[in-house]
């Protein structure tokens, strides 16, 4: 019989009846590689011009992009249009509708399955999907890790009470199996590739915090990435190279989500610290219409005030709430089920130093000390290296601890040497921050009483100097005074002007002066004057010339006229 016969056939080939029956379908309709025969080279390949393959899907892609999707139908009319109007080709000389259709037909499919996924907020299980349309599915804890920023919807002040006209940023790390809040970095800034190491450091790391942080509830979630570190695709992260230098060094995979809505824990989660933490606080902008206005007015809290804050709300509260999918368990249950009812073993804290703030180079000066940032650091390690250069790491919230290593040589990494601590700095701890503030007002204080010594300085010289020269005139005007009176002594010309005063006093006849000097211009040509005509004898007795005088009075002084 035919059963009995699929029956020996499945025995002989250990495989299922059914199986026998299926190899038998294909045998039929002869699409077993053994009855196919010779298959084409190119087999599976459009035969088109890759420009006409790109100009497909770019049209078709740009309609998703535009969320006003193109159907098959409507990429062959443009398609036909294309190269009709654009390209002058004749009717007929463009790929035919089944070539386009088979080009269409996985992108069609590509989108047809990111509408039916799931968001990862919902459904018995959690899925996102990549940049390149690759399907994470998470299926234990700390698998696939989630990173953001966002900007805290509250006003703070300064130490000294003063309003900042800033916004904290938070950036957070959340477990997608559990939703867990693994760490978190507060900042003044908008954070970038080295906020997100720091953040990513802080949840790999267990963690301790001082008894002022008042924390009911021991924070026992920790642990790095087991496989990928899923975050946006921000220039921070799509393209930092310390983020994924730091994912070869521990062993994950960076990975960039497709679509906003496959960050759903992480927004979420957002979401919740407005409604359930900030919004109680003095300094919260709330949607209405005077939110921003009243914020700046009860504003008091400081950033050292909001990041304990965060720090209860996570711990006590939020990795101890109840997990939304299935409410018997909360966050943290289900976590350390997902860890396999056991906390994963802590990484040594050097191996992490890679996740702090960029490396720099110092000359290690005499009895091991650096100097960095206008602070004098000193290594007990780094007697023996003097004049020798060393890489040192740092904390930006811990600024008065330095790590310092030997410089990279190739490809082999440099070795951790030691601590180094600021010397005769009594404060309990010190960010970057703080410290850039404090050196900028150092700096400005020492500017000003610098400027203001200076303009008394000068006003002092130019004082004196002005004083002895007029002293140096002074004496010059004495000297000259004595000179003229020993010169006085032998001179009689006081005597002579009284003597010739007298003369002129008593003489009364008028003084003869000469004539008044005539220019050339004013000088009149003369006439002619006719030969003279022989006249008679005159008497013998001639008339006396007469000469012209100019008389002035006695008591008129003489000017001189020339």
């Amino acid at each position: 019989m035919k059963a009995e016969r699929k029956t020996a056939i499945a025995e002989t080939l250990d495989v299922t009846t059914r199986q026998v029956e299926r190899l038998l379908k294909q045998y039929n309709a002869e699409r077993l590689h053994e009855t196919v025969g010779v298959e084409r080279a190119d087999k599976g390949q459009h035969r088109i011009h890759n420009y006409w393959q790109e100009y497909i899907r770019k049209f078709y892609e740009d309609g998703l992009k535009e969320k006003k999707p193109h159907t098959p139908a409507d990429v062959v009319r443009e398609v036909q249009r294309h190269a009709v109007i654009d390209l002058r080709h004749e009717e007929g000389d463009h790929p035919h509708p089944a070539t386009i259709y088979r080009i269409l037909e996985p992108l069609v499919k590509q989108h047809k399955r990111r509408q039916k996924i799931r968001n990862p907020g919902s459904g018995s299980w959690l899925a996102v999907e990549t940049r390149d349309g690759k399907l994470l599915k998470a299926d234990f804890s700390n698998q696939i890790v989630q990173c953001d920023h966002t900007k805290l919807d509250i006003r703070i002040v300064d130490k000294d009470g003063n309003l900042l006209n800033w916004r904290p940023w938070l950036t957070t790390v959340v477990d997608t199996f559990s939703s867990c809040l693994i760490g978190y970095h507060l900042c003044h800034k908008q954070p970038g590739a080295h906020e997100v190491a720091l953040t990513l450091r802080h949840a790999i790391l267990p963690k301790r915090y001082p008894p002022e942080y008042e924390l009911e509830k021991p924070w026992n979630i920790y642990g790095p990435p087991l496989q990928y570190f899923f975050t946006d695709r921000g220039k921070d992260l799509s393209k930092s190279k310390l983020i994924k230098t730091i994912g070869k060094r521990l062993g994950f995979q960076c990975e960039l989500r497709d679509r906003p809505i496959q960050g759903g824990i992480v927004e979420r989660l957002f979401k919740t610290i407005n409604t359930e933490l900030l919004a109680e606080l003095p300094g919260y902008i709330s949607q209405e219409e005077d939110g921003a206005e009243r914020a700046e007015k009860e504003a008091c809290l400081t950033i050292e005030d909001i990041d304990k804050l965060l720090a209860r709300y996570f711990c006590d509260d939020y990795n101890h709430g109840p997990y939304p999918k299935d409410p018997r368990d909360t966050r943290f249950e289900r976590w350390f089920r997902g860890m396999g009812n056991k906390l994963p073993e802590p990484l040594n804290e050097r191996e992490l130093d890679i996740c702090l703030m960029k490396e720099e180079q110092r000359v290690v000066q005499a009895h091991g000390s650096v100097y960095f940032e206008t602070l004098t650091y000193r290594c007990e390690e780094l007697r023996s290296l003097q004049g020798e250069y060393v890489s040192l790491r740092y904390d930006p919230d811990h600024i008065l601890t330095l790590y310092v290593y030997s410089l990279a040589t190739g490809e082999k990494e440099g070795e951790f040497i030691g601590y180094a601590h600021a010397i005769n700095m009594d404060i309990q701890d010190l960010s970057l921050d703080e410290l850039s503030q404090l050196n900028k007002a150092r700096s400005t204080a020492k500017r000003q009483h610098s400027n203001y010594d200076a303009l008394l300085a000068l006003d002092k010289r130019q004082k004196l100097v002005e004083q002895r020269k007029q002293e140096k005139k002074e004496r010059q005007r004495s000297e000259q005074r004595k000179l003229r009176e020993k010169s006085k002594r032998n001179s009689k010309v006081v005597e002579l002007r009284k003597e010739r005063a007298g003369k002129l006093a008593g003489s009364a006849e008028p003084m003869e002066l000469l004539p008044e000097r005539v220019l050339p211009e004013e000088i009149k040509p003369q006439v002619p004057v006719p030969p003279p005509q022989p006249v008679e004898p005159a008497a013998p007795a001639a008339p006396v010339e007469e000469r012209h005088k100019l008389v002035i009075p006695k008591n008129q002084t003489l000017k001189r006229i020339w």
